[in-house]
């Protein structure tokens, strides 16, 4: 079951950030994809916006995965001079990073799983480093939305599940009227319960109640 769109006539926010909690909130992912703002500057603040399951969606859209370029080339051999690794990293970037419709992405992925090891979204490990430090405060935030949107998709499911077992535990069997009345007035409260927790998700999304 999808969520509707929201109405046409919400007001597009002013600032930079406000700019991209809605683009992100309100674009499919192809069409962030398709729209280049997992590639560019532009989609900076737009990834911070996504959920990591989102982020690594994303990734079926790289150069790695649809080009399959050799591993090798985003990782230093062992005891490779520094220089040599700089070189063969920088042409790997112009080669793959710089093409790939996901980079920023993919770079936001690396900080929010801590990879810091190889070549991610066109920065090399000393740049993810000090990056990860820099926006630790803000990595640890999302990382902490991760987590709730999470549970909350858990809680969804399981008030799915709850009404569905209800229903096939209590209709159409027999017994006093009383006894079904009470059943069935169990598998509407179930199902009350289940459509607040869609309803509360579809609202903080920025989706209408609508189906």
């Amino acid at each position: 079951m999808m969520a509707a769109r929201p109405p046409a006539s919400r007001p597009i926010p002013d600032t930079e950030a406000s700019i991209a909690q809605f683009v992100a909130a309100t674009e499919a992912l192809d069409n962030l994809v398709t729209n280049g703002f997992l590639d560019r500057q532009d989609g900076y603040y737009v990834v911070q916006e996504l959920r990591t399951p989102q982020l690594r969606q994303a990734m079926k859209y790289s150069v790695c995965l649809t080009a399959d370029p050799d591993i090798s080339h985003f990782y230093q051999k062992d005891e490779e001079p520094e220089r040599d690794w700089r070189r063969r990293r920088a042409q790997t970037v112009r080669d793959h990073c710089s093409v790939c419709p996901v980079r920023v992405a993919c770079a936001e992925l690396a900080l929010r799983e801590g990879d810091t090891i190889g070549l991610r979204g066109g920065l090399h490990p000393e740049k993810l480093k000090r990056r990860l430090a820099m926006e630790r405060d803000r990595l640890d935030q999302a990382l902490a939305e991760d987590q709730r949107t999470s549970e909350d998709q858990q809680a969804r499911m399981a008030a799915s599940r709850e009404v569905q077992r209800l229903a096939g535990q209590y209709l159409g069997t027999s017994g006093k009227p009383e006894r079904r009345s009470e059943n069935i007035k169990k598998i509407r409260q179930a199902a009350r319960q289940r459509d607040e927790l869609v309803t509360s998700h579809r609202l903080s999304a920025g989706w209408t109640t609508a189906a």
